[in-house]
């Protein structure tokens, strides 16, 4: 459980947080308020995933192609889900 920003209690699940995004809120268990993610912080997460999978526009083997699309998809989750912070709507 990820810590809640207003009351500083583990209240927001680690699923909700990985599909977490600016327009998409998450509700704590505890306090019951809402936290969201920072516009700018989520698009700065979202950078390397979006980047493996525009290089994968340009590759000739295929193989390579759904690897690259596949790392870019994993990392456009987890690099959000450990890195973006939560704060306070």
């Amino acid at each position: 459980m990820f810590n809640c920003p207003h009351c500083e209690k583990p209240g927001i699940s680690p699923l909700r947080k990985a599909i977490m995004s600016p327009g998409l809120q998450a509700t704590c268990k505890s306090c019951k308020g809402l936290s969201g993610m920072r516009y700018t912080s989520w698009l700065i997460a979202m950078l390397p995933g979006s980047a493996l999978m525009i290089a994968a526009l340009f590759v000739e083997s295929d193989s390579i192609e759904w690897a690259l699309n596949i790392i870019g998809i994993i990392l456009m989750i987890v690099i959000p889900w450990l890195f973006a912070p939560l704060h306070m709507e």
